[in-house]
Protein backbone atom coordinates (compact mmCIF):
# COMPACT_ATOMS: atom_id res chain seq x y z
CA UNK A 1 0.00 0.00 0.00
CA UNK A 2 3.06 2.25 0.78
CA UNK A 3 4.52 1.69 -2.92
CA UNK A 4 1.36 2.19 -4.80
CA UNK A 5 1.26 5.66 -2.43
CA UNK A 6 4.71 6.50 -3.20
CA UNK A 7 3.46 6.05 -6.98
CA UNK A 8 0.45 8.54 -6.94
CA UNK A 9 2.81 11.24 -5.38
CA UNK A 10 5.05 10.63 -8.38
CA UNK A 11 8.11 9.35 -6.46
CA UNK A 12 8.83 6.04 -8.67
CA UNK A 13 12.28 5.25 -6.45
CA UNK A 14 10.37 5.27 -3.06
CA UNK A 15 7.78 3.05 -5.04
CA UNK A 16 10.57 0.33 -6.12
CA UNK A 17 12.68 -0.26 -3.20
CA UNK A 18 9.01 -0.75 -1.31
CA UNK A 19 8.29 -3.68 -3.42
CA UNK A 20 11.67 -4.69 -3.89
CA UNK A 21 11.56 -5.20 0.08
CA UNK A 22 8.11 -7.14 -0.59
CA UNK A 23 9.57 -9.23 -3.41
CA UNK A 24 12.66 -10.52 -1.45
CA UNK A 25 9.95 -11.73 1.00
CA UNK A 26 7.37 -13.36 -2.02
CA UNK A 27 9.37 -13.52 -5.15
CA UNK A 28 6.30 -14.51 -6.66
CA UNK A 29 3.92 -11.72 -5.52
CA UNK A 30 2.22 -10.42 -8.56
CA UNK A 31 1.10 -6.77 -7.25
CA UNK A 32 4.88 -6.07 -6.65
CA UNK A 33 6.36 -6.95 -9.43
CA UNK A 34 2.99 -4.48 -11.67
CA UNK A 35 4.15 -1.94 -9.15
CA UNK A 36 7.74 -2.09 -10.23
CA UNK A 37 6.66 -1.82 -13.86
CA UNK A 38 4.50 0.87 -13.09
CA UNK A 39 7.39 2.80 -11.17
CA UNK A 40 10.03 1.93 -13.93
CA UNK A 41 7.17 3.41 -16.60
CA UNK A 42 7.69 6.85 -14.42
CA UNK A 43 11.11 6.94 -15.13
CA UNK A 44 10.46 6.56 -19.03
CA UNK A 45 12.39 2.95 -18.52
CA UNK A 46 9.98 1.45 -20.90
CA UNK A 47 12.30 -1.89 -21.33
CA UNK A 48 12.29 -2.66 -17.92
CA UNK A 49 8.84 -1.76 -17.16
CA UNK A 50 8.06 -4.30 -20.01
CA UNK A 51 10.21 -6.93 -18.39
CA UNK A 52 8.68 -6.53 -14.77
CA UNK A 53 5.09 -6.55 -16.27
CA UNK A 54 6.12 -10.00 -18.02
CA UNK A 55 7.08 -10.73 -14.23
CA UNK A 56 3.57 -9.54 -13.38
CA UNK A 57 1.98 -11.34 -16.04
CA UNK A 58 3.09 -14.95 -15.09
CA UNK A 59 2.95 -14.29 -11.06
CA UNK A 60 -0.51 -12.82 -11.18
CA UNK A 61 -3.34 -14.81 -9.08
CA UNK A 62 -6.25 -14.16 -10.85
CA UNK A 63 -7.65 -12.93 -14.66
CA UNK A 64 -7.82 -9.30 -13.65
CA UNK A 65 -4.18 -8.98 -12.74
CA UNK A 66 -3.45 -10.94 -15.71
CA UNK A 67 -5.26 -8.47 -18.08
CA UNK A 68 -3.73 -5.34 -16.24
CA UNK A 69 -0.06 -6.62 -16.58
CA UNK A 70 -0.62 -7.83 -20.12
CA UNK A 71 -2.03 -4.20 -21.15
CA UNK A 72 0.95 -2.68 -19.36
CA UNK A 73 3.79 -4.68 -21.05
CA UNK A 74 1.70 -3.64 -24.64
CA UNK A 75 2.33 -0.21 -24.05
CA UNK A 76 5.32 -0.48 -22.73
CA UNK A 77 7.16 -2.44 -25.28
CA UNK A 78 4.81 -0.08 -28.04
CA UNK A 79 6.68 2.94 -26.45
CA UNK A 80 10.04 1.14 -27.10
CA UNK A 81 8.77 0.91 -30.43
CA UNK A 82 8.96 -2.99 -30.25
CA UNK A 83 5.37 -3.03 -31.99
CA UNK A 84 5.18 -6.62 -32.84
CA UNK A 85 5.67 -7.97 -29.15
CA UNK A 86 3.19 -5.02 -28.47
CA UNK A 87 1.17 -6.92 -30.37
CA UNK A 88 1.54 -10.29 -28.77
CA UNK A 89 0.93 -8.42 -25.59
CA UNK A 90 -2.75 -6.96 -26.67
CA UNK A 91 -3.45 -10.61 -27.74
CA UNK A 92 -2.48 -11.92 -24.28
CA UNK A 93 -4.53 -8.59 -23.05
CA UNK A 94 -8.03 -9.70 -25.13
CA UNK A 95 -7.56 -13.17 -23.89
CA UNK A 96 -7.99 -11.95 -20.14
CA UNK A 97 -10.64 -8.98 -20.84
CA UNK A 98 -13.26 -9.09 -17.89
CA UNK A 99 -16.10 -8.04 -20.23
CA UNK A 100 -16.45 -8.07 -23.87
CA UNK A 101 -16.06 -4.25 -23.58
CA UNK A 102 -12.74 -4.25 -22.78
CA UNK A 103 -12.52 -6.89 -25.17
CA UNK A 104 -13.40 -4.96 -27.94
CA UNK A 105 -11.17 -2.02 -26.94
CA UNK A 106 -8.38 -4.23 -26.66
CA UNK A 107 -8.60 -5.56 -30.39
CA UNK A 108 -8.90 -2.53 -31.59
CA UNK A 109 -5.67 -1.17 -29.83
CA UNK A 110 -4.08 -4.27 -31.04
CA UNK A 111 -5.69 -3.12 -35.08
CA UNK A 112 -3.63 -0.28 -34.65
CA UNK A 113 -0.86 -0.89 -33.71
CA UNK A 114 -0.79 -3.91 -35.98
CA UNK A 115 -1.44 -0.84 -38.56
CA UNK A 116 1.44 1.24 -37.37
CA UNK A 117 3.51 -2.04 -37.35
CA UNK A 118 5.48 -2.44 -40.91
CA UNK A 119 5.82 -5.84 -40.22
CA UNK A 120 3.12 -7.75 -41.15
CA UNK A 121 2.47 -11.68 -40.57
CA UNK A 122 -0.38 -14.33 -41.83
CA UNK A 123 0.39 -18.03 -40.06
CA UNK A 124 -2.08 -20.87 -41.48
CA UNK A 125 -1.67 -24.21 -40.16
CA UNK A 126 -4.45 -27.09 -41.50
CA UNK A 127 -4.55 -31.11 -40.80
CA UNK A 128 -6.81 -33.03 -43.43
CA UNK A 129 -7.47 -36.43 -43.25
CA UNK A 130 -8.75 -36.99 -47.00
CA UNK A 131 -9.74 -40.38 -48.95
CA UNK A 132 -7.71 -38.61 -51.71
CA UNK A 133 -4.29 -37.29 -51.25
CA UNK A 134 -3.09 -37.62 -54.37
CA UNK A 135 -6.13 -36.46 -56.66
CA UNK A 136 -5.77 -39.88 -57.82
CA UNK A 137 -8.48 -42.16 -60.20
CA UNK A 138 -11.53 -43.44 -58.72
CA UNK A 139 -11.63 -46.73 -60.97
CA UNK A 140 -8.32 -48.77 -61.71
CA UNK A 141 -9.50 -48.79 -65.70
CA UNK A 142 -8.25 -45.72 -68.22
CA UNK A 143 -11.30 -45.38 -70.56
CA UNK A 144 -11.43 -42.54 -72.94
CA UNK A 145 -14.51 -41.44 -74.36
CA UNK A 146 -15.71 -45.10 -73.67
CA UNK A 147 -13.17 -46.70 -74.98
CA UNK A 148 -10.75 -48.93 -72.50
CA UNK A 149 -7.67 -47.94 -75.21
CA UNK A 150 -5.09 -47.19 -72.60
CA UNK A 151 -5.42 -50.36 -69.94
CA UNK A 152 -5.41 -50.65 -66.38
CA UNK A 153 -3.93 -47.86 -64.04
CA UNK A 154 -1.05 -48.66 -61.06
CA UNK A 155 -1.72 -48.21 -57.91
CA UNK A 156 -0.22 -44.72 -57.45
CA UNK A 157 -2.53 -43.48 -60.01
CA UNK A 158 -6.00 -44.47 -58.14
CA UNK A 159 -7.18 -42.77 -54.71
CA UNK A 160 -5.05 -42.74 -51.65
CA UNK A 161 -6.66 -42.15 -48.64
CA UNK A 162 -3.94 -40.31 -46.11
CA UNK A 163 -3.63 -36.97 -44.12
CA UNK A 164 -2.23 -34.15 -45.38
CA UNK A 165 -0.82 -31.20 -43.28
CA UNK A 166 -0.39 -27.71 -44.73
CA UNK A 167 1.54 -24.67 -43.30
CA UNK A 168 1.87 -21.23 -44.84
CA UNK A 169 3.26 -17.97 -43.70
CA UNK A 170 3.54 -15.31 -45.35
CA UNK A 171 5.08 -12.30 -44.50
CA UNK A 172 5.14 -8.40 -45.35
CA UNK A 173 6.95 -5.09 -44.84
CA UNK A 174 6.23 -1.59 -45.52
CA UNK A 175 9.43 0.28 -46.89
CA UNK A 176 7.10 3.27 -47.94
CA UNK A 177 4.38 5.10 -47.36
CA UNK A 178 2.45 8.64 -48.09
CA UNK A 179 -1.07 9.45 -47.93
CA UNK A 180 -2.20 8.01 -50.65
CA UNK A 181 0.07 5.11 -51.34
CA UNK A 182 1.77 2.21 -49.84
CA UNK A 183 4.71 -0.26 -50.55
CA UNK A 184 5.73 -3.30 -49.09
CA UNK A 185 8.18 -6.06 -49.74
CA UNK A 186 6.53 -9.73 -49.45
CA UNK A 187 7.69 -13.41 -48.68
CA UNK A 188 5.95 -16.73 -48.20
CA UNK A 189 6.71 -20.52 -47.35
CA UNK A 190 4.30 -23.23 -48.01
CA UNK A 191 4.70 -26.63 -47.19
CA UNK A 192 2.41 -29.98 -48.24
CA UNK A 193 2.95 -32.78 -46.29
CA UNK A 194 1.47 -35.79 -47.24
CA UNK A 195 1.06 -39.32 -45.00
CA UNK A 196 -0.42 -42.55 -46.45
CA UNK A 197 -2.56 -44.50 -44.31
CA UNK A 198 -1.08 -47.73 -46.19
CA UNK A 199 1.79 -48.41 -48.17
CA UNK A 200 1.66 -48.05 -51.78
CA UNK A 201 3.54 -49.98 -54.10
CA UNK A 202 6.02 -47.40 -55.52
CA UNK A 203 5.04 -44.60 -54.46
CA UNK A 204 6.26 -42.69 -51.27
CA UNK A 205 3.90 -39.90 -49.25
CA UNK A 206 7.56 -37.89 -49.87
CA UNK A 207 6.73 -38.03 -53.29
CA UNK A 208 3.38 -36.38 -53.27
CA UNK A 209 4.64 -33.69 -50.81
CA UNK A 210 5.76 -29.81 -51.86
CA UNK A 211 6.71 -26.72 -51.15
CA UNK A 212 6.85 -23.10 -52.25
CA UNK A 213 9.43 -20.48 -51.58
CA UNK A 214 8.61 -16.66 -52.82
CA UNK A 215 9.50 -13.20 -52.70
CA UNK A 216 8.27 -9.88 -54.11
CA UNK A 217 7.07 -6.78 -53.34
CA UNK A 218 3.61 -4.97 -53.27
CA UNK A 219 2.50 -1.11 -54.42
CA UNK A 220 -0.99 0.32 -53.21
CA UNK A 221 -1.93 3.39 -54.66
CA UNK A 222 -5.50 5.24 -54.47
CA UNK A 223 -4.90 8.53 -56.64
CA UNK A 224 -6.76 10.32 -53.67
CA UNK A 225 -9.73 8.31 -53.34
CA UNK A 226 -10.84 7.01 -50.77
CA UNK A 227 -13.86 4.55 -52.18
CA UNK A 228 -10.89 2.53 -53.73
CA UNK A 229 -7.44 1.55 -54.65
CA UNK A 230 -5.18 -0.30 -56.97
CA UNK A 231 -2.73 -3.00 -56.31
CA UNK A 232 0.50 -3.99 -58.61
CA UNK A 233 2.69 -7.22 -57.28
CA UNK A 234 5.72 -8.42 -58.42
CA UNK A 235 6.53 -11.79 -57.34
CA UNK A 236 9.10 -14.77 -57.75
CA UNK A 237 10.08 -17.84 -56.74
CA UNK A 238 10.50 -21.66 -56.74
CA UNK A 239 8.62 -24.64 -56.11
CA UNK A 240 9.89 -28.43 -54.95
CA UNK A 241 7.51 -31.46 -55.87
CA UNK A 242 8.80 -34.57 -53.38
CA UNK A 243 12.51 -33.56 -52.74
CA UNK A 244 13.41 -31.93 -56.37
CA UNK A 245 13.12 -28.43 -57.35
CA UNK A 246 10.00 -28.46 -59.95
CA UNK A 247 10.06 -25.04 -61.42
CA UNK A 248 11.17 -20.97 -60.91
CA UNK A 249 8.54 -18.55 -61.47
CA UNK A 250 8.14 -15.22 -61.86
CA UNK A 251 4.86 -13.04 -61.80
CA UNK A 252 3.62 -9.37 -62.12
CA UNK A 253 -0.51 -8.78 -61.52
CA UNK A 254 -2.65 -5.99 -60.97
CA UNK A 255 -6.06 -5.63 -59.23
CA UNK A 256 -8.44 -2.87 -58.47
CA UNK A 257 -10.44 -3.15 -54.98
CA UNK A 258 -13.89 -1.02 -55.36
CA UNK A 259 -16.09 0.14 -52.84
CA UNK A 260 -19.44 0.62 -54.88
CA UNK A 261 -22.05 1.16 -51.78
CA UNK A 262 -21.42 0.92 -48.12
CA UNK A 263 -22.62 -3.07 -48.71
CA UNK A 264 -21.22 -3.96 -51.83
CA UNK A 265 -17.64 -4.55 -52.67
CA UNK A 266 -15.89 -5.46 -56.36
CA UNK A 267 -12.46 -6.94 -56.69
CA UNK A 268 -10.87 -7.57 -59.98
CA UNK A 269 -7.63 -8.03 -61.61
CA UNK A 270 -5.04 -9.98 -63.14
CA UNK A 271 -1.58 -11.46 -63.61
CA UNK A 272 1.22 -13.03 -66.20
CA UNK A 273 3.33 -15.87 -64.41
CA UNK A 274 5.83 -17.21 -66.13
CA UNK A 275 7.31 -20.87 -65.29
CA UNK A 276 10.78 -22.11 -65.85
CA UNK A 277 10.38 -26.08 -65.84
CA UNK A 278 13.34 -27.84 -63.53
CA UNK A 279 12.35 -31.11 -65.03
CA UNK A 280 12.18 -31.15 -68.61
CA UNK A 281 12.55 -27.93 -70.36
CA UNK A 282 10.03 -28.51 -73.22
CA UNK A 283 7.52 -27.76 -70.28
CA UNK A 284 8.43 -24.18 -69.80
CA UNK A 285 5.17 -22.27 -69.35
CA UNK A 286 3.30 -18.84 -69.44
CA UNK A 287 -0.01 -18.41 -67.28
CA UNK A 288 -2.17 -16.03 -67.81
CA UNK A 289 -5.10 -15.61 -65.20
CA UNK A 290 -8.07 -12.81 -64.51
CA UNK A 291 -10.83 -12.62 -61.89
CA UNK A 292 -13.80 -10.86 -60.53
CA UNK A 293 -15.22 -11.09 -57.52
CA UNK A 294 -18.28 -9.85 -55.47
CA UNK A 295 -19.26 -8.89 -52.14
CA UNK A 296 -22.34 -7.96 -50.26
CA UNK A 297 -22.87 -7.16 -46.73
CA UNK A 298 -26.34 -8.62 -45.12
CA UNK A 299 -27.96 -6.57 -42.41
CA UNK A 300 -27.59 -9.07 -40.02
CA UNK A 301 -24.36 -9.00 -40.64
CA UNK A 302 -23.61 -11.94 -42.76
CA UNK A 303 -22.16 -12.09 -46.37
CA UNK A 304 -22.98 -13.45 -49.90
CA UNK A 305 -20.39 -13.86 -52.23
CA UNK A 306 -19.63 -14.04 -56.22
CA UNK A 307 -16.34 -15.20 -57.88
CA UNK A 308 -15.17 -15.93 -61.17
CA UNK A 309 -11.72 -16.60 -62.63
CA UNK A 310 -10.27 -17.38 -66.12
CA UNK A 311 -6.47 -19.39 -66.15
CA UNK A 312 -4.56 -19.90 -69.25
CA UNK A 313 -1.75 -22.01 -69.39
CA UNK A 314 0.64 -21.77 -72.97
CA UNK A 315 3.21 -24.42 -72.97
CA UNK A 316 4.98 -26.13 -75.77
CA UNK A 317 4.18 -29.16 -73.43
CA UNK A 318 1.21 -30.12 -74.96
CA UNK A 319 -0.54 -32.03 -71.85
CA UNK A 320 0.30 -28.71 -70.16
CA UNK A 321 -1.44 -26.50 -72.38
CA UNK A 322 -5.31 -25.58 -70.79
CA UNK A 323 -8.47 -23.21 -70.51
CA UNK A 324 -9.79 -23.73 -66.89
CA UNK A 325 -12.66 -21.34 -65.79
CA UNK A 326 -14.29 -21.62 -62.40
CA UNK A 327 -17.18 -20.26 -60.52
CA UNK A 328 -17.89 -20.35 -56.28
CA UNK A 329 -20.80 -18.68 -54.91
CA UNK A 330 -20.40 -18.11 -50.72
CA UNK A 331 -22.23 -17.23 -47.50
CA UNK A 332 -21.05 -16.59 -44.16
CA UNK A 333 -23.54 -16.38 -41.61
CA UNK A 334 -23.77 -13.31 -39.65
CA UNK A 335 -24.30 -14.86 -35.90
CA UNK A 336 -23.41 -18.19 -34.78
CA UNK A 337 -25.21 -21.45 -34.84
CA UNK A 338 -24.87 -23.16 -31.26
CA UNK A 339 -20.62 -22.78 -30.53
CA UNK A 340 -19.90 -21.78 -34.42
CA UNK A 341 -20.48 -19.75 -37.36
CA UNK A 342 -21.01 -21.18 -40.45
CA UNK A 343 -19.39 -20.64 -43.66
CA UNK A 344 -20.52 -22.50 -47.08
CA UNK A 345 -19.63 -22.19 -50.47
CA UNK A 346 -20.20 -24.31 -54.04
CA UNK A 347 -18.52 -24.04 -57.35
CA UNK A 348 -17.89 -25.30 -60.21
CA UNK A 349 -14.71 -25.73 -62.61
CA UNK A 350 -14.09 -26.59 -65.94
CA UNK A 351 -10.59 -27.14 -68.05
CA UNK A 352 -9.92 -28.28 -71.62
CA UNK A 353 -6.40 -29.29 -72.26
CA UNK A 354 -7.42 -29.01 -76.28
CA UNK A 355 -3.90 -30.84 -77.69
CA UNK A 356 -3.79 -33.65 -74.84
CA UNK A 357 -1.99 -36.95 -75.68
CA UNK A 358 -2.13 -40.43 -74.38
CA UNK A 359 0.51 -42.14 -76.52
CA UNK A 360 -1.73 -41.03 -79.46
CA UNK A 361 -3.35 -37.49 -79.88
CA UNK A 362 -6.84 -37.46 -77.83
CA UNK A 363 -9.49 -36.86 -80.55
CA UNK A 364 -11.20 -33.57 -78.93
CA UNK A 365 -8.70 -33.18 -76.25
CA UNK A 366 -8.98 -33.90 -72.49
CA UNK A 367 -12.03 -31.94 -70.80
CA UNK A 368 -12.63 -32.05 -66.42
CA UNK A 369 -15.49 -30.42 -65.32
CA UNK A 370 -15.66 -30.22 -61.56
CA UNK A 371 -18.20 -29.66 -58.85
CA UNK A 372 -17.10 -29.11 -55.20
CA UNK A 373 -18.50 -27.49 -51.64
CA UNK A 374 -17.87 -26.99 -48.43
CA UNK A 375 -18.67 -25.94 -44.86
CA UNK A 376 -16.37 -24.10 -42.36
CA UNK A 377 -17.61 -23.68 -38.94
CA UNK A 378 -15.34 -20.98 -36.98
CA UNK A 379 -15.46 -21.23 -33.10
CA UNK A 380 -15.13 -18.28 -31.70
CA UNK A 381 -16.12 -18.60 -27.97
CA UNK A 382 -13.38 -21.28 -27.98
CA UNK A 383 -10.48 -18.53 -28.70
CA UNK A 384 -7.05 -18.37 -27.18
CA UNK A 385 -4.93 -15.52 -27.57
CA UNK A 386 -7.45 -14.05 -30.80
CA UNK A 387 -6.91 -17.51 -32.33
CA UNK A 388 -9.66 -19.61 -33.25
CA UNK A 389 -10.09 -23.37 -34.29
CA UNK A 390 -11.46 -24.19 -37.79
CA UNK A 391 -13.34 -27.11 -38.67
CA UNK A 392 -14.28 -27.33 -42.70
CA UNK A 393 -15.32 -30.47 -44.57
CA UNK A 394 -15.02 -30.43 -48.28
CA UNK A 395 -16.65 -32.67 -51.07
CA UNK A 396 -15.34 -32.34 -55.15
CA UNK A 397 -16.47 -34.85 -57.80
CA UNK A 398 -14.40 -34.41 -61.37
CA UNK A 399 -15.63 -36.31 -64.18
CA UNK A 400 -13.57 -36.20 -67.61
CA UNK A 401 -13.67 -37.68 -70.85
CA UNK A 402 -10.44 -39.71 -69.82
CA UNK A 403 -11.26 -41.79 -66.95
CA UNK A 404 -8.07 -41.47 -65.42
CA UNK A 405 -9.17 -38.06 -64.43
CA UNK A 406 -13.08 -39.23 -62.79
CA UNK A 407 -11.66 -38.20 -59.15
CA UNK A 408 -14.08 -37.86 -56.25
CA UNK A 409 -12.59 -36.53 -53.17
CA UNK A 410 -13.56 -35.70 -49.47
CA UNK A 411 -12.16 -34.17 -46.43
CA UNK A 412 -11.83 -33.15 -42.84
CA UNK A 413 -9.55 -30.08 -42.62
CA UNK A 414 -8.68 -29.10 -38.93
CA UNK A 415 -6.79 -25.20 -38.62
CA UNK A 416 -5.89 -22.14 -36.80
CA UNK A 417 -6.72 -19.04 -37.43
CA UNK A 418 -6.54 -15.32 -35.86
CA UNK A 419 -10.48 -13.75 -35.19
CA UNK A 420 -8.80 -10.34 -35.07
Amino acid sequence: MMAVQALHQKRPKLAYQLSEGVLKANPRDGRAHYTQALAFAQVEAYGFSRKSARRAYYTANSPIQKYDAAQLASVMAYKDERLTLSQLWLRRAAHHAPDEGERAETIRAFQTVRARNPLNFNLKFSVSPSDNVNNGANSPYNIIDGSPLVGQLSASAQAIAGTVATTDLQLSYRIAETENSMTRLTGRAYTRQVRFNNAVAGLSSRDLSSARIEAGISHTFSGGRRDGAWQVDATGGRVWYGTDPLYDYARIGLKRHQKLTETLRLSFGGGIERQQDETFPKNDATLYDAFAQLSYTLGSGGQLGAYINMREVDSNGINSSSVQWTGIVSYTMGREIGPARLSLSVGQSVVDYDRYSVVFPVPGGRVDDSIFGGVTATFSDWSYLGFVPTLSVRAEKSRSNISRFDVDESSISLGIRSEF
